[in-house]
């Protein structure tokens, strides 16, 4: 009922706030080049090149004729070619973990854009544990946490982002008989009430966070949940009870750009940002980027999906 009345009065005070302003005329806009790309290992290296426009435009000014260079670890690997189709230019160079990327682009009358990155290891889960209990929800409902160990370099800085998704179905049994049960399912890409040191260090909760304190070659994650459904049937007087359910963990490496930029996506969900949004005054909000001579992320990613931990699948 709480967050009803929340979300409620946002959508109140939103409709109330958006009144036409008459005789606005849009400042002038100086398009500026654009290079975006996000690399993903054993897949077909892709640039899209743009222009950035006006807050009128609706769609990126695509650029068909712009001459895209690729380089692996500083050597000069292909040209990329323009694909009408995807609006990308694309070439027959995989991303390999491990190794450096370049883009250089060469767009008349703009200087030469410049952007690298390189591609992220596959994260190395040795691990996966479900603590029952952990801690409590808003609403006074008990959560687990999870407990995600993996392997990782101290000698190297390295970046990960994760998520969780799970299913748990409680049954209460008296005099052998099913009285009643209770279940809890979604996803989380945060920690509530964390203690990890890892995710205390990051300064919020979403499970993004790099191996920047970890002194050792391994490390157990400890992820207190929290999900988005709740469901409770028939008496939960019962004696004892029977659980059973999924987990599923989601955990990707980064590269660098790619973790700097996320992290500064989140000075948008920050409390300050959504309090100045109902009163009116906003900060602009400044993106990473790591493109020379213009705009756009050039990052990479390893996704990788944990197998699903399953709790008493009879």
């Amino acid at each position: 009922m709480k967050k009803a009345s929340i979300l409620l009065f946002a959508v109140l005070v939103l409709s109330g706030c958006r009144k036409p302003v008459g005789n606005y005329e849009h400042p002038d806009f100086e398009p500026v080049p654009t290079l975006n790309a996000v690399l993903s290992e054993s897949r077909p290296v892709w640039v899209q090149v743009s222009m950035a426009q006006g807050l009128e435009s609706v769609h990126p000014a695509v650029c068909k004729d712009a001459e895209v260079l690729l380089f692996v670890d500083g050597q000069f690997a292909e040209n990329l070619h323009f694909d009408a189709e995807s609006g990308l230019y694309q070439g027959e160079t995989m991303a390999q973990a491990g190794h450096e990327y370049a883009c250089k682009v060469v767009l008349p009358g703009y200087d030469t854009l410049f952007a690298q990155t390189t591609v992220p290891e596959k994260p190395v889960v040795t691990h996966v544990e479900i603590m029952e209990n952990a801690t409590v929800d808003e609403d006074g409902n008990a959560c687990p946490a999870i407990l995600l160990s993996f392997k990782t370099n101290p000698n190297q800085r390295l970046y990960y982002d994760a998520n969780i998704a799970a299913s748990f179905q409680t049954y209460y049994i008296q005099n052998g008989d099913t009285t009643g049960h209770s279940a809890v399912q979604g996803t989380t890409n945060g920690s509530i009430n964390t203690d990890d040191p890892v995710l205390l260090n990051e300064g919020s909760g979403r499970l993004l966070f790099s191996n920047e304190i970890i002194r050792d070659t391994t490390y157990t994650l400890k992820v207190n949940t929290s999900f988005n459904s709740h469901g409770h049937g028939g008496q939960h007087s019962g004696a004892t009870f029977a659980r059973s359910g999924y987990v599923v963990v989601n955990i990707h490496g980064l590269s660098e750009s790619c973790f700097r930029y996320l992290k500064s996506q989140e000075s948008f969900y920050a409390p300050d940002a959504h309090a100045n949004l109902f009163l009116g005054v906003i900060t602009p909000l400044n993106l990473y980027g790591n493109v020379e001579n213009g705009k756009g992320l050039f990052a990479a990613i390893a996704p990788l999906a944990c197998d699903t931990v399953f709790i008493n699948p009879q």
